[in-house]
């Protein structure tokens, strides 16, 4: 069985969060087999962009996160956790980054950059 635990940012709940600092909430999916086994929402209580120590301990156990932005520091806290970061490339709903996670073709970029302008 192939398993993965991914974690999606989100502040709305239907989108994917534009800055990872910025995210109230992770949807944490339980992936077995290329399908959705289970999920669960961890909900953040700050609104200010920051605080890594809070999303690094609701992303635990995740083995990646998938996020609209994000930066330099937020990238070394959730790497020396063993959390892979997946910036994507532009605005995009939480089904569709699923569904491109899903096929192997997540639109991403390398750079740390925050899409929130």
């Amino acid at each position: 069985m192939n398993s993965i635990r991914l974690g999606i940012a989100t502040a709305d709940g239907l989108s994917v969060c534009d800055h990872l600092a910025r995210s109230t909430s992770f949807l944490i999916l339980e992936l077995e087999d290329g399908r959705v086994a289970s999920g669960t929402v961890r909900t953040r209580s700050t609104g200010q962009c920051g605080h890594h120590k809070t999303f690094v301990d609701l992303l635990d156990g995740c083995q990646a996160v998938v996020c609209g932005g994000i930066g330099q520091g937020a990238v070394d806290s959730l790497t020396a956790h063993g959390i892979e970061p997946l910036v994507v490339t532009g605005p995009m709903s939480i089904d569709d980054a699923l569904k491109h996670y899903l096929a192997g073709t997540l639109p991403m970029t390398a750079e740390r950059v925050c899409l929130c302008g």
